[in-house]
Parts: C-alpha cells; structure tokens; sequence
C-alpha cells in the first residue's frame, strides 16, 4: 500500500499526522526486559502444558495458584499475542447421538442442576461420547465426581452398551478403593444405555441411586457436557496419530494431566487431584 499511495494520502485517509507516522516508524524497537523474558518463559510453561487449550485467564490462574507466580491476565494476554500464541477454541456441541425414543426406564431428575458437593463420593456424573477415527468410531465413557471435578474413571469401546458403563463404574469404584455405592447419586443423560435392564441392575446391585437428564436439556448434565468439550477441543486432533490404540495411550495421558495438572477456576486454578489432596489434608472443609 505505501508504494502505491504517499504517505501523505495515507496518513489523511487514517487521519494520522505525518510527524506522527514518522515518529512511529522512526522510534528504536523495543528490546524485551528481564520481567518479559521471565514472564514469557513461565506463560510458555503453562501454555505448552495444556497443549494451547487455555486462555490468558487461565494461564494466570494457574501460574498463580499452581506456581505462586501472580501475573495479571491482561499482561497475558499481551505477551501472547507478542509471542502469536493463540489458544484453541472449543466447537459448539453437536447434537446428542443417542437420544431416547422408546425407555424402559426414565428416572427422575434428582440432581436438579445442583453441581456443588461438600463431600467426595456423593455425587457423580457420567455419559457417553463419540470419537472417530480412520473412518472407524469408538465410544467414551467418563464418570467426574461433583465434588473436585476429578475424572474419576474413563474407558472407551467400539460399542456404546451397558458392558462399558459397567467397566467404567467398576473401575471408578477401583480408583476410589470402593467396594459400594450405597448412598451415592449418580446422574447420567437420556441415552438408551441408561435406561437399560442392566444398568437399573447394576444400579440395584451397587445400591446407587440413579438421576437422569430431563429430555432434550444437555444443561441438566453440564458438567459431564462441559468435560466432554475440553477433551475434543484438547486432545488429540492436532496430535499425529495413526492407530486406536494410540489414541487410546494419549487419551490416558490427558486424563492425567487433566487430574492432575490442569487448573479449573472454580477451583481456584488448582487442579482436581491438588483439589482432593488439600481435602484429605484438611486444607478445605
């Protein structure tokens, strides 16, 4: 543009002074401060981390509470910008892929949005998801506890029946060290799964008290709806992998670092393990 137009055509079509487009362009290039320097090695830390998926907000969250490293958010987001990292944004949900038609059992909707627990073990949430891969689909499962939104068991399938949600309650029970579920609410979407024979057995077997979505309202199960978000959008699409039992391998692996590593705000940037630790710590009450 500056070769085919003055500058003085273009400093009037701006509605800029000349003095002022040269003193612009004329002043030394800022060369980056010790405090830049330091607060772009600890943003990258953080950003590498989470693979690119959390925004300036976050990454201070976290450097703060993880790394008690306090930095503004709005200084975040101006070095990302100076450094061109951009976070990934999360697709908008698609429409649910088993929607029941005909139940054997609906239940109640016990839960009534009420995502908080003051205890762990008291309230879960769980519901299926789909992957597809080299043409071929596959099948999540996850269980998240209300309490520390820890992803308390994930197992994949290559078909959405009542075998994977039994292994997948099984080996949330495992992980927990339970041997009952006696006392828990465990709150599910509208998937014919849900409804079935089987799971109402199981249900009756373990002695949880089953909850279910009302019909067409993915808000009464966000928090399951809202992890499943951030695992698509996360992981692995950007990652090259050739095979399902790669991605199954990676897909372990993010479910660590999502325990484990990834901060959520309404946890105060600390992750859900870090959560759950401070808990049997006596750290939260």
């Amino acid at each position: 543009m500056k070769g085919e137009y003055s500058v003085r055509s273009l400093c009037r079509a701006f509605g800029v002074s000349k003095s002022g487009y040269f003193a612009y362009t004329n002043r030394p290039k800022k060369e980056p401060n010790l405090r830049d320097q330091k607060d772009c090695q600890m943003i990258w830390k953080v950003y590498l981390r989470s693979r690119g998926a959390i925004g300036a907000k976050a990454i201070a969250g976290t450097l703060k509470s993880q790394f008690h490293y306090v930095i503004n958010h709005k200084r975040v987001a101006r070095l990302l910008d100076e450094m061109n990292l951009k976070s990934r944004i999360r697709m908008k949900k698609s429409p649910e892929f088993t929607m029941l038609k005909e139940i054997k059992k609906v239940y109640p909707n016990r839960l009534e949005r009420d995502f908080d627990s003051l205890l762990p073990n008291r309230k879960w949430v769980a519901d299926l998801t789909e992957f597809a891969y080299f043409n071929q689909k596959f099948y999540g499962c996850a269980i998240l506890d209300l309490f520390d939104r820890q992803v308390v068991a994930f197992c994949l399938s290559d078909r959405p029946n009542a075998l994977l949600v039994q292994e997948t309650v099984q080996a949330a029970m495992a992980n927990r060290q339970m041997t009952t579920l006696d006392g828990l609410l465990n709150h599910t979407g509208r998937g014919t799964v849900f409804a079935s024979t089987a799971y109402r057995k199981l249900s009756l077997e373990l002695k949880f008290q089953p909850s279910m979505s009302r019909k067409a309202n993915c808000w009464d199960n966000a928090v399951i709806e809202s992890f499943f978000s951030h695992l698509k959008t996360e992981f692995p699409f950007h990652s090259q992998l050739t095979s399902k039992k790669e991605v199954e391998a990676d897909l372990h692996k993010f479910i660590t670092y999502y325990n484990t590593k990834r901060g959520q705000k309404r946890l105060s940037y600390l992750s859900p393990q870090m959560y759950y630790q401070a808990f049997l710590d006596n750290k939260i009450s």
